[in-house]
């Protein structure tokens, strides 16, 4: 792997790593996020700078058409959640 590849690192809990992997799985081709998600140990997931929108905009389209409130929720909060982290980290 290229070491010049910028990662933005985000805490998160085992349910929206879980949601990442199952809804946005595909966006995320980088074996260094791969492991960091499957990892059940970690908490902070490095993700390539790149990718964040487009796994943001993945999720997003998921929650649009969800008919499950409970993932709903979580949905609608871990795209916040990396919304925030996302523009703050551009800065």
């Amino acid at each position: 792997m290229n070491s010049s590849v910028e990662f933005i690192e985000v805490d998160l809990e085992a349910g929206e790593k879980k949601l990442i992997l199952e809804l946005g799985g595909f966006w995320v081709m980088d074996e260094t996020t791969q492991a960091d998600l499957r990892n059940g140990r970690k908490k902070w997931i490095r993700f390539r700078a790149d990718v964040v929108s487009e796994l943001i905009g993945e999720l997003s389209y998921h929650c649009n058409r969800c008919r499950n409130v409970y993932q709903l929720e979580l949905l609608d909060e871990l795209i916040c959640h990396l919304e925030v982290t996302f523009s703050a980290s551009t800065r």
